[in-house]
């Protein structure tokens, strides 16, 4: 294969081996736990570094449509990773992915063209897009140090269906946190109403709001002023 960008044709889908299946259902699982994004995130970045047999492996995340953030990683200055910014002009095989929407994999990485991957001492790189609903939300980056042609088509293409099912599970994570939600302060609600039935004492009604209301926004502190003569009064806190 020649160096160079390399852009996986799309719809190759190689045969689905044993360990293979076995990941995507290890994936599966950890989601069907309930486990938070963070958790599977990482989860998916030791996995897939086991499974790709590579030296790291980064997830970055879309902050906006200029700019992706490293989230989290696994493995080759993982450390380092996150927190580091890319925008999207620059030239990196991240940028490539999501600009294109493709897994794009390069191989005899010049270091010239690619400066960010050879601060990580990469020799190859591949990236794969996390698009959910037409949106791209990230990308996910496997690095190799010591083989400058170890990505091909039927690694790029186990790229693609592992993103295109960790985006999904992080769609599927963050509808269910939104519906926990719901239903908490849904459930705050009903106990608002319930005190305004049952508490006789207007201080004691207020004191109680007070306190559900901190719990509903999630703040540290609630404090209920009320007019008063010359202004305003506290007349219940919650913290």
């Amino acid at each position: 294969m020649r160096a160079g960008k390399t852009i996986a044709p799309e719809g190759s889908r190689p045969r689905l081996q044993t360990s293979f299946q076995a990941l995507l259902l290890t994936l599966a699982e950890a989601a069907g736990r309930g486990e938070n994004e963070s958790s599977i995130i990482n989860l998916f970045c030791r996995s897939t570094r086991e499974f790709f047999r590579v030296d790291g492996v980064y997830f970055w995340r879309a902050a906006s449509n200029e700019e992706l953030v490293g989230t989290e990683a696994d493995g080759h200055m993982a450390e380092q990773f996150r927190g580091m910014r890319l925008k999207a002009k620059e030239s990196a095989v991240a940028a490539d992915a999501v600009q294109s929407r493709r897994t794009v994999y390069v191989n005899d990485l010049d270091a010239s063209n690619y400066p960010k991957a050879a601060d990580f001492g990469a020799q190859a790189m591949m990236a794969a897009p996390l698009v959910v609903g037409g949106e791209v939300m990230g990308a996910m980056a496997f690095l190799h140090r010591s083989n400058p042609k170890f990505f091909n088509d039927d690694l790029a293409a186990k790229a693609t269906i592992l993103a295109g099912q960790m985006g999904q599970l992080l769609e599927a994570a963050r509808l269910t946190r939104v519906s926990r939600e719901q239903h908490r302060r849904a459930e705050i609600l009903v106990e608002c109403a319930q005190v305004l039935q049952a508490a006789p004492d207007m201080h004691r009604v207020i004191q109680a709001l007070a306190e559900r209301l901190r719990t509903l926004v999630q703040a540290r502190f609630v404090l209920v002023l009320l007019p008063a003569p010359g202004g305003m009064a506290v007349r219940a806190m919650a913290a």
